[in-house]
């Protein structure tokens, strides 16, 4: 096992070099189980025990939802450690889960002892309403002395957790703290310890049986409306607990077993108390077990103080019989609200209890809350951020390594071939002939490049041709009288002061139309007349013909002229003949149109003006 050091003790450097040796002695900083609780791991193994001879031994896939009998353990292993790594080797292999398990969450459901704590001041910690209790549950954890009524605590012995009353009411105590000894927390670090040899992650868990069984009510009796009194019998205690008519918890208390006797001394007054206590009616006891004699007894003892004192209604509820535990190895009903069937079924159940507030907060955590506090022992390990940081940082520290050796060995390999090299043989007229060669060359590819840019194709007849038929498709209604395109050099801009002579200079395209419409083509000359129609229609023509010079470009300039009118040959009566005469009383409008394109000196078609030769 590590020996791990709290790092408020220890310098930044010390720090840093146990980061590095749980880094590289344990899978923490890759292996996310090591982060989760128990309950959300894939293999649970749990462990329940009430003070008898045997613990209840039971393994959980939750991949599969399977519940089967765990390996055997016994009661005094839970406080030696003895047997940890041949149990260990049992549970790692594929015996107990259908795939072999890559880490385990332990969850030990003690049974054989529940004291209850009086809390100090609820109203100031939680409030007059009572309603938010996460505050008070976080300080019970960090500090009990200043939650507790009794302040000579020893939380080296004990551990305490929060158990709040939702359905209390005014006058009543809001909540409760409950308390376990912390004498089976050496056998989970025992079992940490051989988990951490082995570099395999578990998680492990300490929860109070009498909690977890109050949480499965639900489905132990789902008709079950409230407004009565549920007594859960255990080996050495019974616990029971107050359900309000609404469904909601409002008292408890833990009842000692004394003489090896399976039912408390002056049973029946202790349960007629709480109901009066509770505001019930009618006392109504439902009497919780396992075994059929501690129900058997424990029935006589209430039916012989209904006859000789006051009146109880009870029934019994004999969990072995029960369809609900049918599966679950030794019918534990403190395993169901790990069972992922039962949670979905608690979730989606349509009962008062189940729609209850504090039936809803067992559920999601509250009866699973852990008596041991394994975040004190998670913060002597660096965070999995902190592990791949460090884990980057070496990568980082590696490369960089790398890089400054692969730099040295290149440059060494470039100077040993520099100085190898030919051109160091050479003599003075060589090297001058060289010199004279190289700058022929680039003067012949100066010229070779000028002379290509100076023969691109700027302007292609059949282009416009193209040009004319995108803007005047077949049968569209247009009689065109007159065409013409000119290309042009721009004019030069005015020479600035010590400025750079431009090397380049622009182009001006124009296209001059003239022509006769039909009503039809006057909405296309309308979208001529803007300028996003204008660079749809150069757009076109530049993907009919592959000519770049038609491409729309922001430093392209694109203008148009239009100028429509009505035609005065227009002729509505004109026959046949006399159309065939003269077309042009078939078109009632005309038209003039003017389009131009700029091409700056910066445009790669732009002409220039250096002499190539």
């Amino acid at each position: 096992m590590l020996n791990i050091t709290d790092p408020c003790e220890l310098k930044a450097a010390d720090i840093y070099r146990q980061a590095r040796t749980v880094a590289s002695k344990t899978s923490r900083s890759t292996d996310s189980h090591w982060y989760r609780v128990p309950e959300e791991l894939p293999w649970q193994w749990h462990l329940w025990f009430d003070g008898g001879r045997e613990v209840c031994s039971a393994t959980f896939s939750k991949q599969h939802n399977r519940w089967q009998p765990g390996p055997t353990l016994p009661l005094a292993n839970l406080t030696t450690g003895e047997g940890v790594n041949e149990v260990m080797g049992e549970l790692m292999s594929s015996r107990y889960f259908q795939d072999k398990p890559k880490a385990l969450g332990v969850i030990l459901h003690v049974a054989d002892e529940f004291a209850l704590a009086e809390i100090a001041q609820v109203g100031e910690a939680v409030g007059e309403a009572g309603d938010d209790f996460q505050i008070l549950r976080y300080n019970l954890i960090d500090d009990p002395r200043e939650v507790l009524a009794d302040r000579e605590v020893s939380t080296e012995a004990n551990s305490w957790r929060l158990l709040p009353f939702w359905g209390a009411t005014a006058g009543q105590p809001r909540c409760t703290a409950v308390t376990l000894s912390r004498s089976r927390e050496a056998f989970l670090q025992t079992l940490l310890s051989c988990a951490e040899d082995l570099r395999i992650p578990v998680r492990t868990a300490v929860t109070n049986a009498a909690v977890e069984s109050l949480a499965s009510l639900p489905l132990l009796r789902p008709d079950m409306a409230g407004g009565c009194l549920v007594a859960f019998a255990f080996y050495k205690f019974t616990a029971v607990f107050a359900i309000g008519l609404s469904g909601e918890l409002q008292t408890v208390r833990s009842l000692s077993h004394r003489g090896g006797s399976p039912v408390p001394t002056a049973y029946g007054d202790i349960l007629w108390n709480m109901a009066l206590g509770a505001e019930l009616d009618t006392p109504k006891v439902l009497l919780v077990s396992a075994q059929a004699s501690v129900l058997q007894a424990a029935a006589q003892e209430l039916e012989m103080y209904s006859l000789t004192r006051q009146v109880i209604e009870f029934e019994t509820l004999n969990l072995s019989e029960h369809p609900a535990l049918t599966g679950i190895p030794g019918f534990r009903p403190e395993f169901l609200i790990y069972d992922t069937a039962a949670v979905e079924q608690v979730r989606t159940g349509k009962t008062k209890l189940a729609q209850s507030n504090t039936f809803k907060a067992l559920w999601s955590s509250w009866a699973r809350q852990s008596f041991m506090d394994t975040a004190r022992l998670d913060n002597l390990y660096p965070s999995q951020r902190d592990l791949r940081m460090l884990r980057f940082s070496s990568w980082l520290v590696a490369l960089l390594a790398f890089s400054l050796l692969t730099t040295a060995g290149y440059g060494t390999y470039s100077l040993f071939s520099a100085m190898n090299h030919p051109s160091w043989e050479l003599s003075p007229e060589a090297m001058k002939q060289t010199q004279s060669k190289h700058t022929k060359l680039l003067e012949e590819k100066k010229q070779i490049d000028a002379t290509e840019r100076l023969l691109l194709p700027r302007s292609r007849g059949w282009v416009t041709l193209e040009f004319l038929f995108q803007l005047f498709p077949e049968d569209s209604g247009v009689r065109l009288e007159s065409f013409q395109y000119t290309a042009e050099a721009a004019r030069p801009p005015a020479k600035k002061a010590k400025a750079k002579p431009a090397d380049a200079t622009g182009l001006v395209r124009t296209w001059e139309l003239k022509g006769l419409v039909k009503p039809k083509a006057m909405e296309l000359l309308s979208t001529l007349n803007s300028q996003r129609g204008l660079s749809a229609l150069f757009d076109r023509v530049a993907e009919a013909t592959g000519d770049s010079s038609y491409r729309p470009d922001p430093s392209r300039q694109l203008t148009v002229t239009l100028t429509q009118g009505r035609n005065p040959r227009f002729d509505a009566q004109a026959g046949p003949g006399d159309v065939a005469r003269d077309p042009s009383q078939a078109f009632p409008f005309n038209f003039e149109a003017t389009v131009s394109q700029v091409l700056t000196e910066k445009d790669e078609l732009s002409l220039p003006l250096d002499k190539p030769f």
